[in-house]
């Protein structure tokens, strides 16, 4: 029933992960609908919503319905169908643990097989045996994550924030994430404020590139993310999204301008940053100049 009142106020839904259902959003106009809004209430009663390109939010729908200037009949009408409290089915874990199963590579045995297979798949997407201990990369052969290849993620005070597990095998689901919250920093251990950072969708894509790259895990800046970057007073940004994130990119490299950090929007290439490795990535970064509002209006005109 409310799903039935938001379509008649917001047009028609298309349901996500996760009982999300994703609208045009009324506020941006985006031509995509990426507003999107969790329809099943969680254990504090909320339903986070939030547009993916403007970045409004809120964590009710009455203060959704609010934003939209819906008159208070009409939402008191929606807001009865709402209960509070309602049962999850997820949530996001208050700490994130290794897989007991978690076997360092840097330790494995030279002779084990499957330590080895490892290993074979790392160096072919260009790592090394420094990147094994820089990352502390393992792998389990038991238990939810066998045959996947573990890569944590630290955060400043060397405590573990998530992690990756990438299929080594021929899985039809390559990647298999905790359940736990993405609002972190990816490999904020490794990270030195003062220098340019770089921005990236995926584990092995900051890896290929290597110095001071962020794993956004996906294509969005986390607000925890967002924040510390004007905290830190960050001077320069390069974001190195793949081609089906650029209206993300294009949109945090206006963000970022207006604030007066200086940046360039990498526009990809028929790989992303995981497949070319540090030589190719590198070289592009190098390549690249700022951004300017012109180049910006003309990527978003190549998209229409």
């Amino acid at each position: 029933m409310v799903l039935t009142h938001l379509e008649g106020i917001l047009g028609k839904g298309s349901k996500k992960a996760r009982n999300n259902y994703a609208f045009h959003c009324p506020f941006c106009n985006h031509r995509k609908p990426k507003l999107e809004i969790q329809m099943q209430t969680n254990e504090k009663g909320h339903n986070p919503w939030e547009c993916w390109v403007c970045n409004t939010r809120g964590r009710t729908i009455k203060s959704l319905l609010r934003q939209l200037k819906v008159d208070r009949s009409t939402s008191a009408e929606i807001l009865k169908y709402i209960k509070k409290g309602d049962k999850v089915e997820y949530h996001d874990l208050e700490f994130v643990e290794l897989p007991k199963e978690f076997q360092a590579l840097t330790s494995a045995s030279t002779t084990s097989i499957i330590a080895n297979k490892v290993r074979r798949y790392l160096y072919k997407r260009g790592l090394t045996d420094y990147d094994f201990i820089k990352y502390n990369i393992g792998y389990c052969t038991s238990g939810e994550y066998q045959d996947r290849i573990i890569v944590p993620s630290y955060d400043d005070n060397n405590n573990l924030n998530f992690f990756v597990a990438r299929s080594f095998a021929d899985a039809f689901i390559k990647y298999k994430n905790p359940s736990a919250s993405k609002d972190i920093i990816g490999f904020e251990n490794t990270i030195n404020w003062d220098q340019p950072i770089v921005l990236v969708e995926g584990v092995f894509d900051a890896m290929a590139v290597k110095r001071n790259a962020i794993p956004l895990l996906g294509k969005f800046v986390p607000k925890t993310l967002n924040d510390t970057i004007y905290k830190k007073e960050v001077k320069s940004i390069n974001i190195l999204l793949d081609e089906d994130a650029q209206d993300q990119a294009l949109y945090y490299t206006m963000q970022f301008q207006n604030q007066g950090i200086t940046t360039r929007n990498i526009k990809p290439s028929d790989k992303d940053a995981g497949e070319m490795g540090f030589s190719q990535v590198n070289t592009i970064l190098k390549e690249s100049k700022q951004t300017e509002f012109g180049d910006i209006i003309s990527q978003k005109l190549a998209g229409l």
